[in-house]
């Protein structure tokens, strides 16, 4: 959770905020990207935003019981 958003309410309004474009978002990102390294520039931000988006949500795992001595 990051401040008082979860990961996946972010990652969703990522999602919405990049489609407005009409185009798959992650290959929005990738466009930038190239684009970003052909002209030198700095692109850490856009591969970070690429890799949260290509994620996806994670499933918890489930709790582990202690074991029980006999």
């Amino acid at each position: 959770m990051m401040g008082n958003k979860t990961l996946a309410t972010i990652r969703q309004e990522l999602k919405e905020a990049l489609a407005k474009e009409g185009q798959d978002p992650i290959r929005w990102l990738e466009e930038r990207i190239a684009v970003g390294r052909r002209q030198g520039d700095g692109t850490e931000v856009l591969e970070s935003l690429k890799r949260v988006l290509e994620r996806g949500t994670s499933s918890k795992p489930g709790k582990r019981r202690p074991k029980v001595k006999r």
